[in-house]
């Protein structure tokens, strides 16, 4: 337990399980000290149907927050020690409704005092605590409602995985890694055209010779992607070229390129910035929606694969 200590914050749904099942296995204990034939996992759909009956597996699953196959197996237990009976719904003999027995009815005056036990217990080690500790656990409720810890971790994740991404400015010898980094994803999703041959086999040319530029993003000290700034007119830019090898996706390395052309563009004091693109490049047009930029009208494009254009307003 000592070492599940030291970790903090990243042992705490682990600590947090464990503090349950000790819960769970001293109140188990007290059951069977008071000689009652109940287990603590079935207390809250008990008490619910103590309180409003009969409901469905779906009504009970709502109230609860359990998931159907937990309340479900839950249910099958009580059924079958007798303390919940099956009821036909008179409209619809499909429906399954849930209500105690007779002998549930009567274990409720045995049962009231031990859960009354409970709650005073519970209250006390709180009291001890020096924290309001039902207050504590609504608000984390209420925050991970408002975002879950699957969203939570991810964002961290990603932000890590894009602060260790460096971006590197073009270089001579870095000319056939740009070729090669659009070759890839070119053939495995369209066909590379007379166009990217232009660009891409003459970067220094076609593209910062004429007011743009070519970046790369590193990562563990391999250049793993690319990006180009075109210059269509004084105020007009385009984002192209952009690619990242398949084996290093989804590591916000593309986001990283992109936000790196934006900053650039700003910098040359463009007011658009715009792409093309293709409806079957779904990661990418989410990228794009999410740093700001908007599908407009259709266009007469230069590449035979281009089905889209989007643009973003620069200040």
């Amino acid at each position: 337990m000592e070492f599940l200590k030291q970790l903090g914050e990243v042992a705490f749904g682990t600590r947090l399980r464990l503090l349950t099942d000790r819960f769970i296995q001293d109140g188990a204990k007290i059951y069977q000290k008071q000689n009652i034939d109940f287990e603590p996992r079935w207390f809250t759909m008990f008490y619910l149907l103590s309180q409003r009956s009969p409901l469905t597996i779906t009504e009970i699953t709502a109230e609860l927050g359990y998931t159907q196959p937990a309340v479900t197996q839950i249910a099958n237990i009580l059924v079958k020690k007798g303390l919940v009976k099956v009821i036909k719904d008179k409209t619809d003999t499909r429906k399954r409704l849930l209500a105690l027995s007779p002998k549930g009815l009567d274990m409720i005056s045995e049962l009231k005092p031990v859960w009354q036990g409970f709650e005073n217990a519970v209250k006390d080690l709180f009291t001890e605590t020096g924290f309001d500790m039902m207050f504590i656990i609504s608000k984390l409720e209420n925050a991970l409602d408002e975002k879950d810890m699957y969203h939570r971790i991810s964002e961290k994740i990603k932000q890590e995985q894009f602060d260790k991404i460096e971006i590197l400015g073009y270089k001579p010898e870095y000319k056939d890694l740009f070729r090669d980094l659009n070759y890839e994803w070119l053939n495995k999703y369209f066909t590379i055209e007379n166009e990217d041959k232009v660009l891409l086999l003459n970067p220094e040319e076609e593209i910062i010779a004429k007011g743009g530029e070519v970046i790369f993003a590193s990562h563990k000290n391999n250049i793993v992607g690319t990006a180009a700034l075109l210059k269509y007119r004084d105020d007009e830019y385009e984002l192209a070229k952009m690619a990242v090898t398949e084996k290093v996706q989804g590591r916000q390395i593309g986001k990283k390129l992109a936000e790196e052309i934006i900053r650039l563009a700003k910098e040359k004091n463009a007011k658009v910035l715009f792409l093309e693109t293709n409806a079957k490049l779904t990661a990418a047009m989410k990228l794009y929606k999410k740093l700001g930029f908007i599908l407009t009208e259709n266009h007469n494009s230069k590449y035979a694969r281009s089905t889209i254009k989007m643009e973003l307003k620069l200040n």
